[in-house]
């Protein structure tokens, strides 16, 4: 014996089905209905440049240096955050339509990547072997400082240095002309 059922009735099921999904939220900034937010920081068409700086940063896993990779922050053909990279040289780029102060913990965001005083990317401090330091300009970022919080300064040299250190922790970063 075979059932039929009216087309109606299953179309009336697919709609059901359809509606019962929940929507997909997606954060957008009051100021463009097309521009993403993370963190108070959007994602628009263009770069601004009311505050223009740049700062570099340094990652050692095990006495072995991290690269930074190029477009942290960076849409292709849609938009670009305030604070992103260009290329894997690890210079931030901050160009934002405001002048404040930004973190290294809004750029790890961006980046989409977890950074806390317990933890890098996937890798845990256990306080024995597996530390986690920060340095600011060559000195270490006391470790009750929440590095989360560490402002990203112009011209700073930030070091994150993931368990073995490395043979010398930067103290500086020599900028091309014009950042």
């Amino acid at each position: 014996m075979k059932i039929e059922v009216p087309v109606i009735v299953f179309v009336g099921l697919v709609i059901t089905c359809i509606m019962a999904i929940p929507p997909i939220s997606l954060s957008f900034a009051s100021s463009s209905s097309s521009s993403l937010t993370i963190d108070g920081i959007t994602c628009d068409k263009k770069e601004h440049f009311v505050s223009h700086i740049h700062t570099h940063l340094n990652i050692f896993m095990n006495g072995k240096e991290f690269v930074v990779p190029s477009n942290i922050g960076i849409i292709p053909d849609n938009c670009i955050y305030w604070l992103h990279t260009h290329d894997d040289t690890g210079v931030i780029h901050i160009e934002s339509p405001d002048d404040r102060t930004f973190t290294l913990g809004q750029f790890f965001q961006i980046w989409g990547e977890t950074f806390n005083n317990n933890q890098i990317f996937d890798k845990l401090v256990d306080n024995n072997t597996n530390t986690l330091n920060v340095y600011v300009n060559g000195k270490k970022v006391d470790s009750k400082t929440d590095y989360r919080q560490i402002p990203l300064n112009g011209h700073d040299e930030i070091v994150i240095i993931y368990g073995k250190p490395p043979n010398s922790i930067p103290s500086n970063y020599k900028f091309p002309e014009g950042l």
